[in-house]
C-alpha cells in the first residue's frame, strides 16, 4: 500500500502542476485579449476626442462588463458620426443657398455700375471687394462640409508644399516677398483626404502673403522628427496675441484687433477651417509667434507614415481604410 502510494504521489504532483500550468496559461491568454479589447476602446475614444472619423469596435464575446462598455462606446461613436453627418449636410445646404445668393447679387452690381455717378467709384469698389470676401468664405464653407467625404490616402507633405508654393509665387512676387520652402528630415508621407493638406496649405498661404509688409519674406519649412511631420509657414506680419491666435482657431475672430484696429485685410474663417481639416486627420495645427516675436507662424504636426507601416505597400493615392467602419480589431 506504502509502495502505491508513493508511486502515486508524483503523478498527482505532476497532474497539479500541469493543470495550474494551464490554468496559468488560460488567464495569461484572457489577460492579454483583455488588453487587446480596452486598446481598442481606448483608441476609439481617442478618435473621438480629437473629432476624427471613428471606427466602429468589432463584435464581441468577452464578459458582460466587456461588452456593455463596447456597445456604448459604439453606440456614443454612432450617435457622433450621425450628429456630424448632420451638420456637415446642414453646412452645405447653407453655403449653397448663399453662393446663389451672392451670385446674383454680383449680377446686379455689376449692371448698376455703368449708371452710378463718377464720385461713387471708390464705393462700388469697396463693394465689390467685400462681395469676393464673401464668396470666398462661402467657398470655404463648402469645402469644410466636404471635408469628411472622401477616403484618406497616402500623401507626400514636402511634394504639396513645393507646389503649392510654386503656385503661391507670382503672388508674393507682387508684394516683393520672398517665399522659399526648405525641406528637411527625409520621408514626409501623411495620411489626409484627397485635397486637404492642398486646401490647408492655400489658406495657409494666402494669410502669409497678405499679412505680410512688402519686401518681406514667407518660409514653409518642412521637417520630419521621430513619427511626426512638421510643416511651419512663417510670415513677417502684425503678428496676433495670445487671445486672438486663440479665438483665429476656434472660429471666434473676425479680424479685429484689441485696439479696435483691424489686421490687415482680415483672417475670416481660414485658419478655423484649416484648423478644422488639420484636427479630422489627427493632426494639430497651432499659431505661435514668427522668430524674434515678429510676424506669424502657423505650424502643422501630422502622424507620420512610416515606410514599414501596414500601409506602406499600398499604392499612392489608393485609399487606406474608409472613415466610419467597422474595425477588425478583436474585442473579447
Amino acid at each position: 500500500m506504502e509502495r502505491h502510494t508513493s508511486m502515486l504521489l508524483p503523478l498527482l504532483a505532476a497532474a497539479a502542476g500541469l493543470a495550474l500550468a494551464l490554468l496559468g496559461g488560460a488567464y495569461r491568454y484572457w489577460c492579454s485579449r483583455m488588453l487587446v479589447s480596452l486598446d481598442a476602446v481606448t483608441r476609439t475614444v481617442r478618435q473621438l476626442e480629437r473629432g476624427e472619423p471613428v471606427e466602429l469596435l468589432a463584435e464581441h464575446t468577452g464578459p458582460p462588463q466587456t461588452r456593455e462598455l463596447v456597445e456604448s462606446v459604439n453606440r456614443i461613436a454612432s450617435a457622433a458620426q450621425a450628429v456630424d453627418e448632420r451638420n456637415r449636410m446642414l453646412l452645405s445646404d447653407i453655403a449653397h443657398q448663399q453662393r446663389t445668393t451672392l451670385h446674383l447679387l454680383g449680377i446686379r452690381l455689376e449692371r448698376l455700375a455703368p449708371h452710378l455717378p463718377a464720385h461713387s467709384g471708390e464705393v462700388h469698389r469697396m463693394i465689390t471687394t467685400d462681395l469676393e470676401r464673401l464668396r470666398a468664405t462661402v467657398s470655404e464653407l463648402r469645402e469644410a462640409s466636404t471635408a469628411t467625404a472622401s477616403p484618406p490616402v497616402e500623401v507626400d507633405a514636402a511634394a504639396v508644399v513645393r507646389e503649392r508654393v510654386a503656385a503661391w509665387a507670382d503672388a508674393a512676387a507682387e508684394r516683393q516677398l520672398a517665399l522659399g520652402a526648405p525641406h528637411t528630415g527625409g520621408r514626409a508621407t501623411v495620411v489626409t483626404r484627397a485635397g486637404t493638406l492642398e486646401r490647408v496649405m492655400d489658406i495657409l498661404l494666402d494669410n502669409a502673403v497678405r499679412m505680410s509688409r512688402p519686401r518681406g519674406a514667407v518660409i514653409v519649412r518642412t521637417t520630419v522628427t521621430g513619427d511626426h511631420v512638421h510643416i511651419r509657414v512663417t510670415d513677417e506680419g502684425p503678428g496676433m496675441t495670445p487671445r486672438e491666435r486663440e479665438q483665429a482657431v476656434r472660429g471666434g475672430w473676425s479680424g479685429e484687433r484689441a485696439d479696435g484696429a483691424r489686421g490687415g485685410e482680415g483672417w475670416g474663417l481660414g485658419l478655423s477651417i484649416a484648423h478644422m481639416l488639420v484636427a479630422s486627420h489627427g493632426g494639430e495645427l497651432t499659431l505661435e509667434n514668427g522668430p524674434g516675436g515678429r510676424g506669424l507662424a502657423a505650424h502643422i504636426r501630422f502622424p507620420r507614415m512610416p515606410a514599414g507601416g501596414a500601409r506602406a505597400g499600398r499604392p499612392p493615392g489608393q485609399p487606406t481604410t474608409p472613415p466610419s467602419t467597422r474595425s477588425t480589431d478583436p474585442v473579447t
